[in-house]
């Protein structure tokens, strides 16, 4: 990490007066944590485990100059630091404290924070700084700041001066009253460095006027006439972590060696090791009580959750034509996730290129990577080879029999290795089933026929019914309303369906509500609109399922998500424009929530995030890639990591 400029000398000048406070007990203002241990704070969850940094931050004002803790201790760039919402401390070898220079080139040299537009370093300014070799740097240095730094701008009280100066008190410093009042301007200095820019107003609100300084910058409010410090040192977390990162500053900071970097599972917790030499980050911002643990959970506690280790958590994915690195790759961001399953389409016609003969070599790779992980697969299968087509049978087979067959190969080639199949795709909708197939009395031989097969084959294998778009929307010939779908196909035959299935798949979408929307809650909607109907509130659609599978005897059965996501993405192509209106922290927020949500209901078995990486395979403009939570560089988006984060129960 890149020491304090010009502040090496300051720091052992003042090294007396830490020694000085190193008996200070945090009274009055600085009793910040009101329960039995004070170092530990419930507001963010942290503690401040270390000695030297716990006596740095009683006497240097605590959380009223800090913030409070938004990390444990780690390493970084070959020192111990500690976070705060304002200030990074950082363990010098002698085992004194500095604070870091978090403006400089090498750390957070931006502009742009959250909507907001901060003045450059004035290179004016900045020459003009004395240097610290100069006999009278002490001296020198608070008058620079003071010449600098004023009171008084553009006819606003902007008290900057006097921020800097009382920030760090002599009573914070020197409880005893046995320090020297004259050091006091310098423990200032230690908290804000030099002044290196001019006051400058917001240019898109002029009632903010900031003044940039090494170490922070002080914002003027004209609202209410109050001056202090931004967190920013809590942006330089978001950095790491890719959690509550503004998209201005995440633009600016693609190319830092710190973006992105906090990578749990992988060694020392980090994404790129090469760029961050001298770092350790495992367990820097998790454990009981981190925001990054608890921030995304549903806002109403539902009670604690007895284990299942057989719930299902999973990934869909992309595998098919890509290398065999990829494919490990993709699989081991799965496991890195501590999630256990993944989903995979399956197109019968690109394995069963003639009839009765197969292409198996992309589909054993993809069965050979997951049994290699043990990661248990889920395949869904459709879409037949066309010489088993006919003019009228659409994207199904003319003869049933002959996707029978299919599944009974599949089944029989990987049994043991496939957990389950789901029987075909959105069979309500005209693109999966082919136009004037969407009545269920079509898939119901297709249900009977795969599950048949595999049940042959692997009676150990779960069979799902193939899961409905949840589309809202009869259109002769071209869709049906999934619950709709699923009450017809309940009715065919005396109910006949539930023989051939052990769970029912659903594909419930986010769309732009968050997961406890309903429609008796329609103003919920990111986007103010796809919120006029039920199927567009998932958990809503589900437990219409729910209550459907009940009125028909099926209560003994489970639901399985077998496509659930969020859509966060500024090009998406016609139909999916509520992508737009959520952000990649909307869609990180909402999946988690979303998670444990399930895991509260008794009648979801597992859910299958949609997905993980198609942003390898498609472009921006494509419908699937507003939802893959891995970039087409391989590095995550919020949601990886958030769900990475989650707890499996």
């Amino acid at each position: 990490m890149r020491r304090s400029s010009g502040s090496w000398p300051l720091i052992r000048v003042i090294a007396s007066a830490v020694l000085l406070a190193s008996t200070i007990v945090a009274t009055g203002s600085r009793a910040v944590a009101q329960q039995t241990d004070s170092r530990f704070f419930t507001q963010t969850g942290y503690r401040v485990d270390t000695d030297a940094f716990w006596t740095f931050f009683q006497a240097r004002g605590g959380v009223r100059t800090f913030g409070y803790p938004v990390s444990k201790t780690f390493k970084l760039d070959g020192f111990p630091v500690q976070i705060f919402q304002r200030i990074v401390v950082q363990l010098q070898p002698d085992g004194s404290v500095a604070t870091l220079n978090l403006l400089d080139p090498g750390l957070m040299p931006y502009t742009r924070i959250n909507g907001s537009t901060f003045p450059a370093p004035d290179a004016a300014v900045v020459s003009q700084t004395p240097p610290v070799s100069d006999p009278d740097y002490a001296t020198r240095i608070i008058q620079f700041t003071q010449d600098n730094s004023p009171d008084a701008f553009g006819g606003n009280s902007v008290n900057y001066f006097q921020t800097f100066t009382s920030t760090v008190s002599y009573d914070d410093a020197f409880p005893n009253g046995d320090g020297p009042q004259s050091l006091v301007p310098l423990l200032n200095l230690q908290i804000w460095g030099a002044p290196t820019s001019r006051p400058a107003a917001d240019p898109a609100n002029s009632n903010f006027i900031y003044q940039r300084f090494q170490r922070g910058i002080m914002h003027y409010d004209k609202t209410c006439g109050c001056t202090q410090g931004l967190l920013l040192a809590d942006y330089l977390k978001g950095i790491l972590t890719g959690q509550n990162l503004p998209p201005d500053l995440e633009a600016q900071a693609r190319t830092s060696k710190y973006y992105r970097q906090y990578a749990p599972g992988m060694p020392l917790s980090i994404a790129r090791p090469t760029e961050l030499v001298g770092s350790d980050l495992t367990d820097a911002f998790s454990g009981p009580g981190s925001p990054l643990l608890t921030a995304t959970q549903p806002s109403v506690p539902l009670g604690p959750l007895p284990p299942n280790p057989a719930w299902g958590y999973g990934f869909q994915v992309q595998l098919w034509s890509l290398n065999p690195d990829a494919k490990r790759q993709t699989i081991g961001l799965v496991r890195q996730a501590g999630f256990s399953w993944i989903k995979h389409q399956v197109e019968w016609m690109h394995v069963e290129t003639a009839p009765k003969t197969y292409d198996w070599s992309e589909l054993d790779d993809i069965v050979n990577a997951a049994s290699a992980s043990n990661t248990k697969l889920l395949l869904s299968v459709q879409h037949a080879p066309v010489f088993y087509r006919t003019a009228t049978s659409g994207l199904f087979p003319g003869d049933p029999s002959t996707y029978q067959s299919f599944m009974q190969t599949l089944a029989s080639r990987y049994k043991g290795r496939v957990q389950a199949y789901e029987i075909w795709n959105e069979e309500n909708l005209a693109r999966e089933a082919g136009p004037g197939n969407v009545d269920p009395s079509h898939y119901l031989p297709i249900l009977k026929a795969g599950s048949t097969g595999v049940r042959a084959s692997d009676a150990t294998a779960m069979v799902l019914l193939g899961a409905p778009s949840p589309t809202g929307v009869n259109l002769a010939g071209q869709s049906i309303d999934d619950l709709t779908y699923l009450t017809q196909l309940y009715a065919l035959n005396g109910g006949e369906a539930k023989a051939y299935y052990d769970a029912i798949s659903s594909h419930p979408s986010g769309f732009s509500n968050p997961p406890d929307c309903t429609p008796a809650t329609p103003q919920c909607s990111l986007s103010g609109a796809w919120n006029t109907d039920p199927s567009f509130f998932a958990f809503t659609r589900v437990g219409q399922y729910r209550d459907l599978m009940v009125s028909n005897g099926e209560s003994n059965k489970k639901i399985w998500f077998t496509e659930f996501g969020y859509c966060a993405g500024s090009t998406p192509p016609p139909g999916y424009e509520y992508c737009t209106y959520l952000t990649a922290q909307n869609q990180a927020d909402f999946v988690v929530q979303a998670f444990t949500k399930a895991r509260y209901l008794d009648y979801v078995g597992g859910m299958f995030l949609w997905n993980l990486n198609f942003q390898l395979v498609v472009p921006q403009t494509d419908e699937k890639w507003g939802f893959g939570v891995v970039r087409d560089d391989w590095s995550p988006r919020p949601a990886y990591f958030a769900v990475a984060q989650m707890p499996k129960l």
